[in-house]
């Protein structure tokens, strides 16, 4: 597999993959999606709720909220995120403050709710490592990957709007594809894509190691 980068800007990456197959690539794809660990709020404890929603919507809207991801944190940890709000005001994520200055609010910008006057809000929230393919607030990043067509540049293919697409059939490249990752939380789309070709990788041996047992 060869893997030439078109464009970068931190935590969006588009590479142009060369010499592999369409198998491969899902496969890399899934392993991001699925695998990499990252940290969500995976339990919210309320104690005063009088707003215009129910519990369980908030908790899950609250669970939805990006957080940072520090290697160095223990795989059980559990970081608790603590709210205490009264309206009339717009509570946003970045009101909800952590315990473990590694594991924090990332997107601090998102609206969690709008209270009213003597409207007010307070929990808990409890953070836990776990993987995309146990829930999707634990997905940290975006993978996808198209075709290269067979009579249009890569370079091209780069600059293009998706959306200018005339639905034009053509013939694709056997070999050739573009592979685009975005990050959701403050690791690089780059460190990201490292952690899931390593993961990959790891797979890949174990099911060697495997056929050759046989």
């Amino acid at each position: 597999m060869q893997l030439d980068v078109l464009k970068e800007d931190g935590f969006k990456l588009q590479l142009h993959v060369k010499k592999t197959r369409v198998g491969l690539m899902n496969a890399l794809r899934r392993t991001m999606l699925s695998e990499l660990e990252s940290y969500a709020i995976d339990r919210v404890d309320f104690y005063e709720n009088n707003s215009a929603m129910f519990n369980e919507y908030l908790a899950n809207r609250i669970g939805l909220v990006p957080l940072t991801w520090e290697e160095s944190v223990a795989d059980d940890a559990e970081v608790t995120f603590s709210m205490n709000a009264e309206g009339p005001c717009m509570v946003y994520s970045r009101d909800m403050r952590s315990n473990d200055e590694k594991i924090r609010v990332f997107n601090e910008n998102i609206p969690i709710i709008k209270l009213a006057a003597d409207q007010r809000l307070r929990f808990e929230g409890f953070a836990i490592k776990g993987k995309g393919k146990q829930h999707a607030k634990f997905q940290s990043v975006l993978a996808s990957y198209s075709l290269v067509p067979l009579k249009r540049s890569v370079k091209e293919l780069a600059e293009v709007d998706k959306s200018d697409s005339k639905g034009i059939p053509e013939e694709f490249r056997e070999d050739e594809y573009i592979f685009f990752v975005e990050s959701y939380n403050n690791v690089r789309a780059a460190d990201h894509l490292k952690r899931a070709l390593t993961l990959l990788q790891a797979k890949l041996d174990a099911l060697e190691a495997v056929k050759e047992l046989k």
